[in-house]
This record gives C-alpha cells, structure tokens and sequence, in this order.
C-alpha cells in the first residue's frame, strides 16, 4: 500500500470524526429558554421542587415562599462546575422577588435553565 492511499484514508476518517462530533455537539448545545414571570401573589406559603432539563443541562430548584415573597431557593442539583454561577442567579431571584434577572456572564445556559426551574417551581 503507497503513501498516499493511507494518507487519504486517515484524512477521510479524521474529517468523518470531525463532522460527527460537530453535529453530535449541536445536537446536545443547550437552548436559549423563554422566562415568563410568576405573580407572587397567587402563590401560598410553602415549599416547591422546580425542574428543568435544557437537553445536557439539568437544574432542581427548592423555592420557599412566605406571605407571597421568596424567602430562599436552593439549588438541590446542578452540574458541579457551574453550581457556583447556579446559585448566584437564584440569588438575585431571591433579591430581586421576580424572574427578569440579567443572566451570568459565560453562564448564560445555566443561569436559563436555572430561572426556567424557578419559574416551574411557582407555576
């Protein structure tokens, strides 16, 4: 076998992996989420689970509500590396009593998927 059919064999392979890790890739990419907003008013005392799967991103949200404000969200499970970014924005949910935070810079699927749980939580 000469030189140049195993060097095109092996570019050929190279760029079929390529190409299926890219589409595998984009496939999987995370969505921009649409946030509603929740009347806080309409929403009794108590403790709500709120989920949201962003295809490989998952967050579970635990909401406390006391005469009609958020008094803690807890970030029961979210992905290890952005958990810090995660709490951040409940947070400022927490802070701010309403959904329309500005998302984390570099975090922005996180902080989506994040709101998106919170959002479950009180519908």
């Amino acid at each position: 076998m000469n030189i140049k059919k195993v060097f095109s064999f092996g570019t050929a392979i190279l760029i079929t992996a390529f190409v299926f890790f890219a589409i595998f890739a984009l496939l999987l990419r995370p969505e921009t989420l649409e946030i509603g907003t929740v009347d806080l008013n309409t929403v009794a005392d108590g403790e709500y689970i709120g989920v949201c799967q962003n295809k490989i991103l998952i967050a579970v949200v635990k909401v406390r509500v006391q005469n009609h404000e958020i008094t803690d969200i807890e970030i029961l499970e979210h992905k290890a590396s952005y958990m810090g970014q995660a709490e951040k924005i409940a947070g400022e949910v927490c802070d701010r009593q309403i959904l329309e935070v500005d998302a984390i810079s570099g975090a922005t699927f996180t902080s989506h998927t994040v709101l998106k749980a919170i959002e479950n939580a009180l519908k």
